[in-house]
Order: structure tokens, then C-alpha cells, then sequence
């Protein structure tokens, strides 16, 4: 059992079923809402002023810094997650490098980027379905749940 967890969350080789990405995705935005929502408590007493009110900017960074400590702990764990999705659709890894460039680009035609790469990750990796047997990356994990 904790082999395979560390697999599903550490490694980039292999395939991932849509339902084991949602589980793993919704599972890692759950963590860093609760997590980072229990934390801003703390950094907000850690953090405080000594002898002054807040200034606007300081009382954002206070609140926002728990959710992107989190956050940051978990971009490996949901890059894995992502790139064994990508393996089941036969296609590499790499392409995870498309999200940042679209991002990009929308920033730079005034669109919201980080939430048009966000709807086409989880359109893409959430509701495609994968290659069906096995394929370059490994055994079709939709054939090894029913076995």
C-alpha cells in the first residue's frame, strides 16, 4: 500500500485512470483549502504589526501565505498526478510545459490565463479518456482495475 501511494504521488512513470486523477486532484485542492484555511490564523498572529495597523498589502500576503506554502508542497505530488495522465492519453509528459505558455499568452492578450489554463487542464486530463490497452507508457489502467 504505501508504495503505491508513493507512487501515485511521487513518480512520473505510468498510466492513471480519469477517476484516479480526480481523486488525486480533488484530494490535493481539499488539502490546501483546509490547510491553508487553518493556517491563516496563525499567520496572521505571526505576522502582525508591532505598534501599527496593517497596511493593506501586508494583510493579503498574511492571509494568502498559508494557502501558497501548501501549495508549493504539493506541486510535485499534482505534476505526477498530471504527467501519469497524460502517459494514459500516449502522450509525454512534456506537454505539461504547454500550461505555463498558454498562460502566457492569454496574460499577454489580457485575458484571465491562470483560469484558461486551469479549464483546459481539467477539460483535457479530467474528461478525455485514455488510450485503451497498453500503450508506451504502461498496462491500461481501466483493464488492470476490472482484472
Amino acid at each position: 500500500m504505501g508504495s503505491a501511494f508513493a507512487w501515485y504521488l511521487l513518480s512520473f512513470r505510468g498510466r492513471i485512470s480519469r477517476q484516479e486523477f480526480w481523486l488525486g486532484y480533488a484530494g490535493a485542492v481539499i488539502l490546501i483549502l483546509l490547510v491553508g484555511r487553518s493556517l491563516e490564523g496563525v499567520s496572521l498572529y505571526l505576522l502582525r504589526p508591532a505598534g501599527r495597523p496593517w497596511f493593506r498589502d501586508e494583510l493579503d500576503l498574511a492571509i494568502q501565505l498559508p494557502m501558497l506554502l501548501v501549495a508549493g508542497m504539493l506541486i510535485w505530488p499534482i505534476i505526477a498526478i498530471y504527467a501519469k495522465r497524460l502517459h494514459d492519453m500516449n502522450v509525454s509528459a512534456w506537454w505539461l510545459l504547454v500550461l505555463p505558455a498558454i498562460t502566457i499568452a492569454a496574460e499577454l492578450t489580457s485575458l484571465d490565463g491562470w483560469h484558461l489554463a486551469t479549464w483546459i487542464q481539467v477539460l483535457v486530463l479530467g474528461f478525455l479518456p485514455g488510450s485503451r490497452g497498453s500503450n508506451r507508457f504502461g498496462a491500461d489502467p481501466v483493464a488492470r482495475a476490472v482484472v
